[in-house]
């Protein structure tokens, strides 16, 4: 510390106080350094910096006075053996010093400050610094001297105190490890048990009751032998690979069924582990018994899930595909693959919702897996297609097998349909014929008989639909029925050919079909529709442009259907379509549906006279309507060629 330079701090907030200490200072201690700090946090961070000798602090300071100072450094581990010196006007000022020395101040000074007393406290405070200093370095060297020392002792004793420490360890651990064993013994059905060969005794925890199904006592009743359960197709199998593998001196596991006193029957799997003595004599075994039905089960499950389809519970295409690869062989030749197509898949899910579109596959699923044998595996590829392999099958059994399906098909319906099912196959008669070309050609031969599909078996389905929305709306019907006579009588005068006559008359018959789509309590709402049901509402056009695009005869009138809402001029929906981008029957069917619509009585609303509607027509015509149509319906009405 002497070859060190002496350095003080100086923290006051008037800087006149602070030159005059730091030139008494200089004068008695020409080498020291005097650090000046204006307010306490500027000497809070110059103390932490510099590590002065003393700190000289004024008490009265903005902010922070200085006992907040004091009582900062003497709060630091680094800046705690720095004397404290207070600097005050105020002499003998009792409560100050209190304060001073509560802070941990060592001295105090008063203004004017005698320069002797100032020598003789700066030479007092550099000694207590020093005494600081001198505390803390043999603090610290007692505190290494101590962990030597403890080193050492620790050294002496390692072997001891590890050995003492490993053995608690053990014990706890063994303690724990029980308890765990146990829980998780329980949760998996686990159990552990011994068998003493020389007195045939057998011991077990508890789970092995539970697994069982017995108490203590019937096991005692049973000379703690739990052989009893053992499934009797599994005893021999058991007991003699047990004995194989024991005699080897081998462990072993054996899976059997289990029948519990009540009747239920486990899965259940034991490892038995000979028991050897030093001479290597069999004195017993040991092993653990496990009851894994609920693993086996959820097995099952998974594997049935993985080759299952999970609509109809048939084979999948993956397990379709493994076993077409297992049964391709020669010693199965003939072998017959039968596609199958269920028809009108797309018109059911798209007028009755995909909930019926799926009882229709699950009803086909049934009849086809009902129309084969057990040897003949029968899958869902995806969608409506469906694939049967017959082995050891040729072409006229194969085409018995379908004619038996397709009976079992005419007897389910679905929505008052019919269930249909389009069939082709394909007989492999060689060897060397590539199994997927024998299935292209079964594909292609269902194609062409779905071609042969008659006309009115498709009409009929759309004669079902019209009849379930009109069940769903009494309304619907005569709305429809109306819509259709107006067109017919537009159609007479428009000179239509009775072909055309019978399309337009047709179309305003089914122009809301699909409403089918719609949900049944907007359609028969007592009450205006609020913005969602009418957005609801809207769709209809499209919707019954889905389920007529999917019939042949009936694709060329989806159109007029899907645009029986559009305006002249352009702001009608779904397209916005605008003047004779619009079909021509869909112009007239959109004059006759606005009529009637403006005509009927609603629950919110009484109908138009018909004089009413004809103004609105005609002041619609050119924005809402083809004018030219709007006059012709005018010129019908006014004829009397149209009767409401």
């Amino acid at each position: 510390m002497e070859n060190r330079q002496l350095k003080l701090l100086v923290i006051d907030d008037n800087q006149d106080n602070i030159v005059t200490l730091k030139a008494m200072i200089n004068n008695a201690f020409p080498d020291a350094k005097v650090l000046m700090a204006l307010d306490g946090q500027q000497g809070l961070k110059i103390a932490a910096i510099e590590d002065p000798d003393i700190a000289f602090l004024d008490i009265i300071m903005p902010e922070m006075d200085g006992f907040e100072v004091c009582r900062e450094l003497k709060s630091k581990t680094d800046l705690s053996d720095i004397p404290v010196v207070f600097v005050t006007t105020s002499r003998g000022d009792k409560e100050n010093r209190i304060l001073a020395l509560e802070c941990g101040a060592e001295g105090f000074l008063y203004k004017p400050i005698d320069e002797y007393e100032l020598i003789s406290q700066i030479r007092a405070m550099v000694k207590i610094k020093n005494a600081n200093v001198q505390r803390r370095n043999e603090k610290i060297r007692l505190r290494a001297l101590v962990r030597e020392k403890t080193r050492e002792l620790e050294a002496a004793h390692e072997k001891t105190i590890r050995l003492l420490s490993d053995l608690e360890k053990e014990n706890e651990a063994r303690k724990k490890s029980e308890k765990a064993l146990m829980e998780a013994q329980n949760l998996a059905h686990l159990c552990n048990y011994e068998h003493n060969i020389a007195n045939d005794k057998m011991t077990y925890s508890d789970e092995a009751l539970n697994i069982f199904g017995v108490s203590s006592e019937t096991l005692i009743d049973h000379k703690e032998k739990l052989v009893k359960y053992i499934h009797p197709d599994d005893l021999s199998y058991v007991l003699e690979n047990m004995q194989k593998a024991l005699n080897k001196r081998l462990s072993a596991d054996f899976i059997f069924r289990a029948i519990r006193p009540d009747l239920e029957e486990r899965i259940v799997n034991v490892r038995v582990i000979p028991k050897l003595d030093d001479h290597e004599n069999h004195i017993g075994n040991f092993g653990t018994i496990q009851d894994i039905t609920r693993i086996k089960k959820t097995e099952e499950k998974i594997r049935y899930l993985s080759y299952h389809d999970y609509l109809t519970g048939l084979f999948n295409r993956r397990f379709y595909e493994e076993v077409l690869s297992k049964l391709d062989k020669e010693e199965n030749l003939p072998l017959t693959l039968v596609m199958a197509d269920v028809n009108g898949l797309k018109i059911i899910n798209d007028s009755f919702g995909h909930a019926v579109g799926d009882e229709l596959l699950k009803k086909a699923s049934k009849v086809i897996k009902n129309g084969c044998r057990k040897s003949d595996v029968v899958a869902r590829l995806g969608g409506d297609e469906f694939v049967i392999i017959l082995p050891k099958t040729g072409q006229n059994t194969a085409a018995g097998i379908i004619k038996e399906i397709e009976a079992f098909a005419a007897k389910e319906k679905v929505k008052g349909l019919k269930l249909s099912i389009a069939f082709g196959n394909y007989t492999k008669e060689r060897k060397e014929e590539n199994i997927q070309k024998v299935l292209k050609n079964a594909e292609d031969n269902m194609y062409q008989h779905k071609l042969y599909e008659s006309s009115s078996k498709r009409s009929k389905t759309i004669e079902i639909i019209m009849n379930t929305l009109y069940e769903k709306s009494d309304r619907e019907m005569m709305h429809s029925t109306r819509v259709s006579r107006i067109c017919e009588k537009i159609g007479i005068e428009m000179k239509f050919d009775q072909d055309e006559i019978n399309r337009i008359k047709t179309a305003g018959l089914i122009h809301d079909i699909g409403k089918m789509g719609i949900d049944e309590n907007i359609l028969n709402k007592q009450g205006k529709l609020n913005m969602d049901e009418w957005k609801e509402i809207k769709k209809h056009p499209e919707i019954g442009y889905r389920i007529l695009s999917s019939v042949n005869e009936f694709s060329e009138m989806a159109d007029y259907i899907l645009e029986h809402h559009e305006r002249w001029d352009g702001k009608g929906y779904p397209k916005g379509l605008k003047g004779e981008e619009i079909s021509l029957q869909g112009r007239i069917v959109a004059v006759a549906d606005s009529f009637d619509a403006m005509t009927s009585d609603r629950t919110y609303r009484k109908g138009l006279r018909k004089d009413e509607a004809i103004a609105e027509i005609k002041r619609c015509a050119g924005n809402q309507f083809d004018p030219n149509i709007a006059r012709l319906f005018v010129e019908v009405v006014h004829s009397d060629k149209m009767v409401q």
